[in-house]
């Protein structure tokens, strides 16, 4: 993996940067309500997610620039917005950053719903990785690939009902863009609970879903195409909704999100920490393993694609009807 040059010529400061945060509140001193235990890592789903197992094998990887272990902790709620909200209503004193996929900072603030949150409220970090998605179809109802699903969708217009994660949630926007693309009436079923979709598409209660990469059990629940432009190890010879003519409209990527307002040196400290987070084998690997596709960023380049994102969604909720006026 390229290091940047400041990773490469790390100083003997920078090395024992967990002294530097000590001092600084980043890690607790004595009046922090931490202890010294450590930096906390915010993950505004539940356990157990794709999301919170990355940000725990993170959070191991970044122990040594950090001079302490991080403390990940879950706060799930409205679509992963009650965390960054929780956040926007700190200040900025670098005791806790998110670690989550950006579409709460590109799909929710065009959208008529509470909290209301503000990009300008945020410093992204660095960016960490890109999340596939996969359309899947229960076993039992005879759709061995796309073309078998358009046309039970076709033949039974309006009746196919496919599961996904909450109303404009990222899954509930590629899920539009598909039928739209493939001319397809669907009943799209919003869940809160992954498991709860996965039990319904095995038992066939569901037809279908758009759900994470490596989230079921391929005995019960056949994987139909990726939901990105790239094809996946996890599913060797899967073709990509985009290579049978139906490009995905969302891209979901992540990373960790501060307050906005830091002290260069917190977001310099914290920058440093991410990177070598990233650069961790161990946390490749995990990466790779559950199907998620690492990919670094700096702050600059985050908050650019960041930006560029947000217009590109609210341009597509304009389209399906969901963004606010």
């Amino acid at each position: 993996m390229t290091m940047r040059p400041d990773a490469r010529g790390m100083s003997r400061r920078q090395m024992l940067v967990g002294s530097s945060l000590l001092a600084s509140g980043i890690v607790g001193g004595p009046a922090s309500a931490l202890n010294g235990a450590s930096l906390r890592i915010v993950v505004p789903f539940s356990a157990g997610t794709i999301i919170d197992a990355m940000a725990r094998r993170l959070a191991e990887s970044m122990q040594a620039p950090l001079g302490a272990l991080p403390i990940v902790l879950n706060r799930e709620g409205a679509s992963g917005t009650l965390a960054f909200d929780e956040l926007a209503r700190r200040e900025a004193d670098a005791a806790s950053v998110i670690f989550s996929a950006a579409s709460q900072l590109t799909i929710h603030p065009h959208l008529m719903r509470e909290p209301q949150l503000r990009v300008a409220d945020f410093f992204p970090i660095c960016q960490i990785f890109e999340q596939p998605f996969v359309l899947v179809a229960s076993r039992a109802g005879g759709m061995v690939d796309v073309p078998a699903l358009i046309a039970q969708g076709r033949a039974r217009p309006g009746e196919l009902k496919f599961g996904h994660y909450g109303l404009a949630s990222s899954t509930h926007l590629q899920l539009l863009g598909f039928a739209q693309a493939a001319g397809l009436a669907v009943i799209a079923v919003p869940y809160r609970a992954h498991g709860q979709l996965i039990a319904d598409v095995a038992s066939g209660a569901l037809d279908g879903a758009i759900t994470s990469v490596a989230s079921f059990d391929t005995a019960v629940i056949r994987p139909l195409a990726l939901v990105t432009s790239s094809p996946s190890a996890v599913y060797p010879g899967l073709p990509t909704l985009q290579s049978l003519g139906y490009p995905s409209p969302v891209t979901v990527f992540g990373g960790f999100f501060a307050r906005a307002g830091l002290p260069d040196e917190h977001r310099h400290e914290l920058e440093l920490a991410c990177r070598r987070g990233f650069d961790a084998p161990d946390f490749q690997v995990t990466a790779r393993r559950m199907g998620v596709e690492p990919i670094h960023a700096d702050s600059a380049a985050f908050a650019s694609r960041i930006n560029e994102e947000s217009l590109r969604m609210q341009a597509l909720l304009m389209r399906f009807g969901l963004a606010s006026q």
